[in-house]
C-alpha cells in the first residue's frame, strides 16, 4: 500500500481535463507496448529479411551497409506506422466518450483518486462503471481504470477497484465485466486477484491486418 493517504471521491466537472489527459497517457503507453510487441513477435520475419539482404549483398555489387539500412528503414517505418495508426485511428474511438465532453453523464458512477494536502490535491487515478449490454439483468462494465505512472504499484489501483466492486455489490449488480489488452498484464493480474475470471480471449486486427493484439474479456460475479 502507499505511504501517503489516497482519497477516493466521485468525479466532478472540474476534474475533466486532468482525468482525460491521464487516461489518454495511459492508453498511449499501452499502444506503444502493443506495437513494440508486434515488432518482437515478428522477429522471424525480420531475420529472414536481413538474411535475404545479406545474400543479395554477397552476390551483387550493392553495398551491404546500404541494404542493411534499407532493411532497418523498413522495420522503422512499420513501427512508426503502427504507432501513428493506433494513436490516430484506434485511440480516438476508444476515447470518444471522454474527448467529446465531460463524461460524468455517460457513466453510472465515476470516481477519482487523489493525494496531497486539503489545500492542493492531485488526481492520480480513476475508475468508472456503466450499464453493460442490453441484458435484462443488471450488469455493470468497468471502464476508465487508470493510475498515473508515478503512483503505480502503491495500492491505488486496488483502492479504486475495491470501490467499484463494493458499489456493484451494494446496488445488486449480478456481474461486473471488463475488457483489457493482453499487453496490460499487471492490470489483468490485479483483476484476477479481485476475483475476475477470463471468459473470452480474441484477437483484434488493425492496419489492414498488419497489427493484431489480444483482447481479454473478464467478469466478476457478485
Amino acid at each position: 500500500m502507499s505511504e501517503y493517504e489516497v482519497l477516493i471521491r466521485e468525479f466532478e466537472v472540474e476534474d475533466y481535463n486532468r482525468v482525460r489527459d491521464m487516461i489518454t497517457s495511459g492508453l498511449r503507453e499501452a499502444v506503444a507496448l502493443i506495437v513494440k510487441t508486434q515488432v518482437i513477435n515478428k522477429a522471424g520475419v525480420w531475420a529472414i529479411l536481413l538474411g535475404f539482404v545479406a545474400v543479395v549483398g554477397l552476390i551483387s555489387s550493392i553495398d551491404l551497409m546500404s541494404l542493411a539500412a534499407v532493411s532497418f528503414l523498413t522495420l522503422f517505418i512499420y513501427y512508426v506506422s503502427g504507432l501513428l495508426y493506433m494513436n490516430f485511428y484506434c485511440l480516438p474511438m476508444e476515447l470518444e466518450d471522454i474527448n467529446s465532453g465531460c463524461p460524468i453523464d455517460r457513466y453510472e458512477k465515476f470516481w477519482v483518486a487523489e493525494v496531497g494536502s486539503p489545500a492542493r490535491r492531485e488526481i492520480i487515478g480513476s475508475v468508472a462503471l456503466r450499464m453493460a449490454g442490453d441484458s435484462n439483468e443488471y450488469k455493470l462494465e468497468l471502464k476508465r481504470m487508470s493510475v498515473d505512472k508515478k503512483y503505480r504499484r502503491d495500492g491505488t489501483a486496488s483502492l479504486l477497484l475495491r470501490k467499484a466492486l463494493d458499489y456493484s455489490l451494494e446496488k445488486g449488480a449480478k456481474e461486473v465485466v471488463l475488457a483489457s489488452s493482453s499487453a496490460q498484464m499487471p492490470a489483468i493480474h490485479l483483476y484476477s486477484k479481485f476475483g475476475f475470471k477470463i471468459r473470452r480471449i480474441f484477437t483484434e486486427k488493425v492496419m489492414y491486418g498488419m497489427i493484431h493484439y489480444t483482447i481479454v474479456e473478464m467478469s466478476h460475479t457478485n
